[in-house]
C-alpha cells in the first residue's frame, strides 16, 4: 500500500513537475489548490512549459506567475533564498523578497506592463535570507512570460550572484591603491598621507578607519583617520584600550562603542569594529593599531579579517621601510654635515678631468663662493693652471701615488671678478680606489695656512726692524681699535633702529587686525543709523540722538583708518602728483585749521619732482603734522611747510633702517612750539602714545602718517629740541611719470538706480544693511552669503549689472577669483569690491590692484550711492 502511495506521489503532476530534483519533488507535494493559482491540471501551458525548463536547467533560475507574481525557482536558486527555502515556493514575490521589493518592482514592471526584458550587472542588493540583512550582488534579467491568452502572465528571471567576486574584487582594489600610495612615499609623513588617503578609497568595507601609532613611551597618537572627522570624540585612543594588543599580531573583533558613528557608504552605522595590530615580529609590541569600523551588511568571516590583515601588513611594512629610510637619510646627512663643517678644507674629484663631486665651506672660502660641483677642476679654477696643481692631481690618479705638500703657494680669485690673491697650504692628495683597485678620484684635504705663514716670515725679519715694526704694529691696532669703536657704535645704532622698526610692525599687525573686526560692526551700525534716519524726521530729540551716533561712527571709522594706516594694511589709490601744487592747494584748509594765532608759510622748491602717492591719505597727513605743530606752539608762533627734491645717499641708508638710497621728494613740516624730550623721540610713533595732555587727541595721528609713508616707500625722519621746535620730514620716492589727473567721485550727487546689484557678504548684519540701503536707493538687490551661491546665482541667467562683494570671504572661491568669472560669463558686469580690511587680495605692495574698484568700510549712504553710480557708469565690456 505504502509503495502505492509513494508511486501515485511521483507520477502526480510528474508532466509539469519534471524530474527528480529537490525542488520539483517539493513543487509535486505542495499544495496549490491553497494558492491562487489553483490545481496545476489547469495551470496555462505557457507555464508549464516553463517550468519544465526552470526544473531541468543547473543554471540558477526563477520565474514568477500571475498578478502576485508567485515564486518558483530550482535547485539552484536554493542558495540566493538562505534560510527563505522551502517555505518560499509559491510566496508572492513582493511578500518573499519585500526587503528588496523598491529595488525590483519597476523591473518587473516594465516586463508585466511593457513586455520588454531587463538586464542588470552585479546590482547590490540588501537580503535578509540568514537571519540578518546582508549585501549581494547579482546579475540578473527579467523576461516576460507570455500566457495562452496572448499577454504577458509572468516573468522569467535567470540569475547569478557575484557577491564573492565583486567583493573580493573591491578589497583588491583597495589593497593595490593603498599598495601604489605607499610605494611612491618618501619618508614617514607621506607614508601617514598615502594611508589616509588608501584607507579612505573603499568606504564599504572600512566605512572609517583610524589609525594610531604607539610613542617611544608606549602611548598612542592618532597619526591617520578615513571617513571620520579628526575631532569626532571617538578617535580618542582611550574609546580602544589599545593596551590589550598582544605581541601575536591577533585581530580584536567586538561591538561597536555606543555614539554616533559614521556609516561610510551604507544607511547605517557600524555594529561591530575590529582593532587590528599593525605588524611586529613575533613576541614584540606593535607598532600601532587600526582601527576599523566594519560592513553592517557583511560578517566578520575569515575572508574579510584577512583582507584586514593584509591592510595592516601593508601599513605595518610602509611604516617599516620609512623608519629605515629616514634612519639612512639621517645618517647620510650627519655625515655630510660633518663633511661640510670640517675645519680643514676638502673636497672629492672623480674621472681622469677631476671633477667636483663634494665640497666643503672651508675649500669654498678658499677659493670664493663659486659653482664647483660637476665641473673638472680646470673648468673650475682656470687662474691656477701652470701652478703644478693640476699636474699632480694627473699624477696621483695615473699612479695611484698620494702627495702631501706643506706651505704651497697657490694664486686664486676669491672673489668673482676680484685680483688674484696669494695664500699658502698644506695639501694632501689621497688616491680613492674602486672595488677593483684602480683609482677613480681623488680624496683632497688640507689647511689654508697663509696667517701662519706669513706669521713665520714676519718673525724672521722681526729682529732686523723689530723697532719699526712695533711702531707700525701700533698704529695698526689704534686704527684697528677705533674702527671697531666706530663699527660698534654704527652696530647699536643699527640695532637699536632694528628693534624700533620690529616694535612698529608687531604693533602694526595687531592694530591692523582690530581695525578689520572694528570696521565690520560700524558699518552695521552706521548702515542702520542711516536707515534709521528716515524713520524719525520731525522729532527733533530722536534726530539729535540719530546724529550723535553718527558723529561716533564717524570717529571710529576715522580710528579705524588711522589703525590701519599705521599697520601699513590701508589700501592706497596712489597717483603721480606734484606735492608742490597739492600744499598750494591746501592753504585754505590749513589757514582754518590752524587758526589766527600761528603764521603759515609755504616754501616749495623750483623744478620740483613728481611722486607717487595716495593724493588724500598725504593731504590727510600734511593736515596731521600741521594740527599737531599748532597744539605744540599754545601760544601762538611759526608753522613752516617745505617741498623740496632731496637724495638719500648710501651713508645715510647704512645709518637708518629700512631705506634705501636714492631721489625722494621732500615735505618738511616744522614748528617753533615747546618741542620733544630726547627720551620720547623713538615712542611718537607708536599708537595711542600722545605728548599731549590726557583727552587731547587720540595719540594716531603720527602713527598714521608713519605707516602711510612706510608703505609707499618713504622714510621718515624727526628732529626735535626742548623749547625750540620739532620737524618732521617725509621722504617720498621720486616717479619719472607725468603727473595724474585727480578726479574726485565725492563731489558728485548722491542719487540710486533702477539695475540689479548682487549683494556677496559673509556677515549676516552687514548684507542685510547693504541690501537696505541698495533697495533704499531704488536698486533691484540679490544677495548671497559666500562666493560659491553668488557663482550659483550668476550662473542661473538673472541679468546682474553689479558686482558687489566683501574681499575676505570664507570658502574655497575667494572674492577677485569671482569677480573673474563674473566677467567671464557677463562681460557687461561691473565690479566692486568692499572691505574693512582687504589682506592681500585685491592690495598688493600697499596699492589696489590696477582696474580694481573698492569701497572701504565702513561706508555712509551717501558714499554708497556715489561709488555705485561711478562704477555702473565706468564699465565697459573686456
Amino acid at each position: 500500500m505504502t509503495l502505492t502511495i509513494r508511486s501515485i506521489e511521483h507520477e502526480l503532476y510528474s508532466d509539469i513537475f519534471v524530474g527528480d530534483s529537490e525542488m520539483a519533488r517539493l513543487m509535486r507535494a505542495h499544495d496549490w489548490s491553497a494558492t491562487t493559482l489553483g490545481d496545476p491540471d489547469c495551470w496555462p501551458n505557457a507555464l508549464k512549459v516553463a517550468l519544465r525548463l526552470l526544473l531541468t536547467s543547473r543554471f540558477e533560475m526563477w520565474l514568477g506567475w500571475g498578478s502576485d507574481i508567485h515564486f518558483f525557482y530550482n535547485d539552484a536558486y536554493r542558495p540566493t533564498l538562505g534560510n527563505k527555502h522551502p517555505q518560499s515556493l509559491g510566496t508572492p514575490t513582493r511578500i518573499l523578497w519585500a526587503e528588496i521589493w523598491d529595488d525590483i518592482k519597476d523591473r518587473l514592471a516594465t516586463v508585466y506592463e511593457q513586455g520588454q526584458s531587463t538586464w542588470d550587472r552585479a546590482l547590490l542588493l540588501v537580503l535578509e535570507r540568514n537571519g540578518y540583512r546582508e549585501e549581494t550582488y547579482h546579475t540578473f534579467s527579467y523576461s516576460p512570460l507570455i500566457g495562452d491568452t496572448g499577454a504577458v502572465e509572468g516573468v522569467f528571471c535567470a540569475v547569478s550572484e557575484e557577491t564573492d567576486r565583486v567583493i573580493s574584487e573591491r578589497r583588491l582594489e583597495s589593497l593595490r591603491e593603498l599598495a601604489s600610495g605607499l610605494a611612491a612615499a618618501q619618508g614617514r609623513t607621506q607614508v601617514v598621507e598615502a594611508v589616509q588617503t588608501g584607507l579612505a578609497h573603499n568606504r564599504s568595507d572600512l566605512p572609517f578607519s583610524i589609525v594610531y601609532l604607539f610613542g617611544e613611551d608606549g602611548a598612542p597618537q592618532m597619526a591617520a583617520h578615513a571617513g571620520i572627522a579628526a575631532d569626532h570624540p571617538l578617535t580618542s585612543a582611550e574609546c580602544w584600550s589599545l593596551d590589550r594588543l598582544s605581541d601575536n599580531n591577533a585581530i580584536l573583533v567586538e561591538d561597536a562603542p555606543p555614539g554616533d558613528l559614521p556609516t561610510g557608504n551604507w544607511d547605517r552605522s557600524p555594529s561591530r569594529i575590529a582593532i587590528v595590530p599593525l605588524g611586529a615580529q613575533v613576541g614584540h609590541r606593535p607598532r600601532g593599531a587600526l582601527v576599523v569600523g566594519l560592513n553592517p551588511y557583511r560578517p566578520a568571516s575569515d575572508q574579510y579579517l584577512s583582507f584586514l590583515d593584509l591592510l595592516g601588513g601593508q601599513i605595518a611594512s610602509g611604516l617599516a621601510s620609512a623608519d629605515a629610510l629616514e634612519a639612512r637619510t639621517r645618517e647620510r646627512d650627519r655625515v655630510r654635515d660633518l663633511f661640510r663643517q670640517a675645519p680643514s678644507f676638502m673636497c672629492i674629484v672623480t674621472g681622469p678631468d677631476h671633477r667636483f663631486e663634494l665640497v666643503n665651506n672651508a675649500y669654498l672660502q678658499l677659493v670664493g663662493h663659486r659653482d664647483l660641483i660637476g665641473l673638472s677642476a680646470r673648468e673650475a679654477l682656470p687662474e691656477i693652471a701652470g701652478q703644478g696643481y693640476f699636474e699632480r692631481l694627473d699624477h696621483v690618479y695615473s699612479t695611484g701615488e698620494p702627495y702631501i705638500g706643506r706651505n704651497v703657494p697657490v694664486i686664486v680669485e676669491r672673489q668673482p671678478g676680484a685680483a688674484p690673491e696669494e695664500r699658502f697650504v698644506h695639501v694632501v692628495y689621497q688616491p680613492i680606489r674602486g672595488e677593483d683597485g684602480r683609482v677613480t678620484g681623488i680624496f683632497v684635504d688640507g689647511y689654508d695656512v697663509t696667517h701662519q705663514k706669513r706669521a713665520e716670515d714676519q718673525l724672521h725679519q722681526l729682529n732686523e726692524t723689530l723697532e719699526h715694526r712695533v711702531a707700525e704694529r701700533t698704529e695698526e691696532l689704534r686704527a684697528a681699535l677705533e674702527k671697531l669703536h666706530h663699527e660698534a657704535a654704527e652696530r647699536a645704532t643699527m640695532e637699536r633702529a632694528l628693534q624700533q622698526a620690529q616694535k612698529l610692525e608687531a604693533l602694526g599687525k595687531l592694530t591692523g587686525g582690530v581695525a578689520h573686526d572694528f570696521n565690520n560692526l560700524l558699518q552695521v551700525i552706521s548702515g542702520n543709523l542711516q536707515l534709521l534716519t528716515r524713520d524719525v524726521v520731525g522729532n527733533p530729540r530722536a534726530e539729535k540722538r540719530v546724529e550723535n551716533a553718527m558723529a561716533g561712527v564717524t570717529r571710529g571709522a576715522k580710528l579705524a583708518s588711522q589703525l590701519l594706516a599705521f599697520g601699513r594694511r590701508q589700501p592706497l589709490e596712489p597717483k603721480v602728483i606734484n606735492l608742490g601744487r597739492l600744499v598750494r592747494s591746501m592753504d585754505d584748509l590749513l589757514r582754518r585749521s590752524i587758526g589766527e594765532d600761528v603764521e603759515i608759510e609755504t616754501i616749495v622748491a623750483g623744478g620740483l619732482w613728481n611722486t607717487l602717492i595716495d593724493p588724500s591719505q598725504i593731504e590727510n597727513a600734511i593736515l596731521n603734522l600741521a594740527i599737531n605743530a599748532r597744539d605744540a606752539m599754545a601760544n601762538g608762533g611759526r608753522l613752516t611747510i617745505e617741498a623740496s627734491n632731496a637724495f638719500l645717499d648710501d651713508e645715510y641708508c647704512r645709518q637708518h633702517e629700512d631705506v634705501n638710497p636714492g631721489q625722494y621728494v621732500m615735505i618738511a613740516v616744522t614748528d617753533t612750539g615747546s618741542g620733544i624730550p630726547r627720551e620720547l623721540i623713538d615712542q611718537v610713533f607708536e599708537p595711542f602714545f600722545s605728548t599731549k595732555p590726557e583727552g587731547k587727541g587720540t595719540g594716531l595721528g603720527l602713527s598714521m602718517v608713519h605707516g602711510l609713508v612706510k608703505q609707499s616707500g618713504g622714510h621718515v625722519k624727526i628732529y626735535s629740541e626742548v623749547d625750540e621746535g620739532t620737524t618732521i620730514r617725509l621722504y617720498l620716492p621720486r616717479s619719472a611719470e607725468d603727473e595724474d589727473i585727480v578726479t574726485e567721485i565725492s563731489a558728485g550727487p548722491a542719487r540710486g538706480g533702477s539695475e540689479t546689484v548682487l549683494v556677496v557678504e559673509d556677515d549676516d548684519e552687514v548684507r542685510e544693511t547693504t541690501v537696505a540701503l541698495l533697495t533704499e536707493l531704488g536698486y533691484r538687490v540679490l544677495k548671497s552669503r559666500d562666493a560659491l551661491s553668488a557663482l550659483s546665482v550668476v550662473d542661473s541667467g538673472i541679468p546682474i549689472d553689479l558686482l558687489f562683494t566683501d574681499v575676505v570671504m570664507p570658502g574655497p572661491l575667494r572674492s577677485p577669483e569671482l569677480a573673474r568669472k563674473a566677467k567671464e560669463r557677463l562681460p557687461e558686469i561691473a565690479v566692486l569690491f568692499t572691505s574693512g580690511y582687504t589682506e592681500n587680495a585685491i592690495v598688493h605692495h600697499g596699492r589696489l590692484d590696477p582696474g580694481v574698484e573698492l569701497l572701504s568700510k565702513p561706508y555712509t549712504r551717501e558714499a554708497l550711492a556715489r561709488k555705485v553710480r561711478h562704477v555702473l557708469g565706468s564699465r565697459t565690456a573686456p
